[in-house]
This record gives C-alpha cells, structure tokens and sequence, in this order.
C-alpha cells in the first residue's frame, strides 16, 4: 500500500470517529425526540468510546491536581524547614548566651569576693596536646598584664603566665609537668608541691611518708612561693601510695578547675589574702 493512502486511511478514522463524536454530542443540543435507528447504532457503538475517554481525562485531571497538591506541600515544607532551622538556630543562640551569662555571672562575683585588682580575659587557643599544656587569653601588655601574674577562674587555680605581648599572653596550666605551686592539704596543713601529671591528673610532690594525707583532701595554695596568694583552691587527693622503702609518698590529684571546659578566666595584677569561705571551699575536718 503507497504510504499517502495509508495515511489517507488513518486520516480518514480520524475523521468519521470525531464526526461520529461530534454527532453523538449533538444529540444533546436537539428538542427532545426518540431517536431512530442510525442514531441508536451510533450512540451504541461510540458511547463506550467517549466514557472511555472520559475517565481517561478525568484521570489526567486527577493526576495534575495531585501533582499540583504535592508541589504546594512541598514548597510549605521547604518553607517549614527553613523556619525550624531559623527557630533550632535562634533557641541555641538564647541557650549560650544564657550559659555565658551564668558563666559570667560567677566569675564576676568570684571577682568582688577577691579585694585584689585584677582583669577578665577570654580563652583564645587551648593547647592540650603534646608536652607543653597552654592557652592564650585575649589580654595582654595594653591591659596591665605581665608575665609571672597568676591566673585562676572561680573554681580555683588554672596557672600563670608564661608570656605576653601586646594583646594576647600565654598561660602555663597547673597541668603542665613544668607546672610547681606551693600547696598545703587543707585539713591538717600538710604541704607539698602540686605539679602537673597528664591532662586530667596532678601529683603532689615531696610529702613525706610519715605525714597522714587522704583520698579526698582538699589542696589550696600556701602562698609561700610568691606567685599565687594564699587559699586558692588547687584539687583534691585521688589517690595516696606509700611505699616503705620511699622516702615520699605519691599522691595524686584531681584539680578543681575543668580545664577542658576553661573559656573565661581572671589575671589576678597584685597578691592577697583571699576570703577563705570562696576559695577554700570546705569547712575544715
């Protein structure tokens, strides 16, 4: 068959099946009247047809008012989702700042307790790695600071510094091996030298075996080596080992101070004698 007429032929379905169509909705614009036989042949053979293809667009319509639905959902949920995340984003920022008030709330009034000038500095870089265990605080020479001054936070000792300059200084941690305050146990005054061990451990140095110290003491400074003043909460005893043939006893503390958690400290610019109800801390045994 040539390839005109047999598009001829599709041409020509198309054209009796849409008039037939057309017909059949015709009918609908006629005054009412029995239909006769061509008009009952053709109802009945097309009416299929056109329910057929009735549903079918009734479906597509369907389908294109779901489509439409769930891209309007979507678009809500994207906006949704943005809104949480601004409203998750806006409840942690109230959360720190209200944490950094109660922080600072403490540390200003460990300050008042302390009739020492002093000044508040922030913890920049915190190196707890490798030998040497120190940090940096954003305070330096145009604020008064000097090497040597002690630094402590309201929960004791945290160190001294090491150098400075213009707005920075760097701060040796009581944690540090190179790290040797004065110490006394608060309880019977026993006294020793508290050195750094590992991040988390001090050792109290030259305490002899004859002398009682106990898991749980208190240790605070003596102030008899001319950097920190007297009192200030230091650690308490771990551990006590006494070995017979030593001429020490090997003590370990844990320090008062979280040193992993340090973001606010004090650089104390003179020594003096601290009230002892703030930085003791406990009542004597």
């Amino acid at each position: 068959m040539p390839e005109w007429l047999r598009r001829m032929r599709w041409l020509a379905v198309f054209v009796v099946t849409g008039g037939a169509m057309l017909y059949v909705l015709s009918l609908n614009f006629r005054p009412p009247a029995p239909m006769d036989m061509v008009q009952r042949a053709v109802v009945e053979t097309l009416a299929p047809l056109l329910l057929a293809a009735r549903k079918g667009t009734q479906a597509v319509e369907a389908w294109v008012h779901r489509y439409v639905a769930l891209r309007h959902v979507q678009e809500e949920n994207e906006v949704l989702k943005k809104q949480r995340a601004f409203l998750e984003n806006e409840l942690v920022r109230y959360q720190e700042a209200f944490v950094e008030n109660q922080r600072l709330r403490r540390l200003l009034d460990f300050r008042d307790s302390l009739q020492v000038e002093s000044v508040a500095a922030q913890v920049v870089v915190q190196n707890g790695t490798g030998w040497s265990r120190t940090l940096i605080v954003n305070k330096g020479l145009r604020e008064g600071v000097r090497t040597d001054m002690p630094v402590v936070s309201d929960e004791g000792v945290v160190g001294y510094v090491l150098d400075v300059s213009d707005h920075y200084a760097r701060v040796l941690l009581l944690i540090d091996r190179d790290s040797a305050v004065d110490a006394l146990v608060q309880r019977n005054r026993v006294r020793g030298v508290l050195g750094g061990l590992d991040i988390e451990t001090c050792e109290l140095r030259y305490v002899r075996s004859n002398q009682e110290v106990r898991p749980g003491d208190l240790l605070v400074t003596s102030g008899k080596d001319g950097l920190f003043p007297a009192g200030v909460r230091l650690g308490i005893v771990k551990q006590v080992k006494k070995d017979p043939s030593a001429l020490f006893q090997q003590i370990l503390v844990v320090p008062t101070v979280q040193f992993g958690m340090l973001q606010e400290v004090l650089i104390l610019k003179s020594l003096a004698n601290f009230p002892a109800p703030w930085l003791e801390g406990t009542a004597k045994e």
